[in-house]
């Protein structure tokens, strides 16, 4: 697994790498690893495949879907803009929805087919609003924009290597990470929270 994710880490230029047994399960650790509570909303586009929404609710999440570009097959981002600034509110540095009263945590564009969305402003609307970037990058290995291999834009990016990927384990999935400290804290909970010991292996 090791040298799986040091070479993943060469051709895809991410730091930090954690292989997981799905993309899904990929997705939901993302999530967790970025800190979402209960109840946050996770804005998904309406065209994407089933993992990503099972992601958000295996985290007992809610996911609020938002409208595709027919250019791109991705999120929106000139409808979310407008979306946004009319259903939320900032309150304390976190934006909150309007109608349910819920957090909005994140958002979370999907690479359909491996056809890159408009991730740059994906991040724009993220910084605009504070809202973490779980890209879901599981169709997209070597799908690049500007030289840079999808599922590396946003705070942590997902690959899987399902079999019917571009490269398949049989299943399998990673996470793209770029901060240590998440890092660290993905691959503590990927290895059910085992802590270094002179008593284990």
């Amino acid at each position: 697994t090791k040298k799986f994710e040091k070479k993943l880490s060469q051709i895809v230029n991410s730091k930090y790498i954690v292989a997981v047994n799905s993309g899904t399960s990929g997705l939901e650790l993302a999530l967790r690893t970025l800190n979402i509570k209960d109840q946050d909303e996770v804005l998904v586009p309406a065209l994407t495949f089933v993992a990503s929404v099972n992601s958000i609710k295996f985290c007992n999440a809610v996911p609020h879907f938002v409208d595709s570009d027919t250019s791109n097959f991705g999120i929106d981002i000139d409808k979310l803009n407008k979306y946004l600034e009319k259903i939320s509110h900032t309150k304390n540095n976190l934006l909150y929805n309007k109608i349910s009263g819920r957090r909005i945590f994140a958002i979370m564009p999907v690479h359909i087919f491996g056809m890159p969305c408009n991730i740059i402003g994906i991040q724009k609307i993220a910084k605009k609003f504070n809202l973490k970037i779980v890209e879901d990058a599981t169709e997209a290995l070597g799908s690049k924009f500007r030289g840079k291999q999808m599922g590396t834009f946003g705070d942590i990016g997902v690959l899987s290597f399902n079999a019917n990927k571009i490269v398949t384990t049989g299943g399998g999935g990673a996470l793209l990470i770029k901060k240590k400290k998440d890092y660290n804290k993905a691959f503590l909970l990927s290895t059910t929270a085992k802590v270094r010991h002179e008593w284990l292996l």
